[in-house]
């Protein structure tokens, strides 16, 4: 179970890395007009949003049991699945199987811990 556990923290963390990057430089994610005002003002509001998530997502497992985080491990594993959504919708496949990968081990460890 600690090995899914850390596997849910790996996921998250890149969730983070990502988000920071779309935030900083979203040229790096976004193929057509990455350097918009209207794309860095979503990236940074995706950003806002995604970093805090990620981060519960990754802590959560570790510190408690029960409904809440389980529902919040739920949380964190429907915005990957809308992401792996979005992926599939624009043909970016990192982004389809990364959001995949991520809502099925968010998934499991809500799971396990509720």
């Amino acid at each position: 179970m600690i090995v899914l556990f850390a596997l849910n923290a790996v996921l998250a963390a890149g969730g983070v890395f990502f988000a920071i990057l779309a935030a900083l430089r979203p040229s790096a994610l976004v193929t057509e007009g990455g350097d918009g005002v209207g794309v860095v003002f979503y990236a940074r509001m995706y950003a806002a949003k995604a970093v805090p998530l990620c981060v519960l997502a990754a802590v959560v497992p570790f510190l408690a049991t029960g409904t809440v985080p389980g529902l919040c491990l739920l949380g964190a594993a429907l915005s990957q699945a809308a992401d792996a959504v979005i992926g599939l919708e624009r043909h970016e496949r990192g982004q389809v199987i990364g959001g995949t990968v991520a809502t099925v081990v968010h998934s499991l460890v809500a799971v396990l811990i509720w």
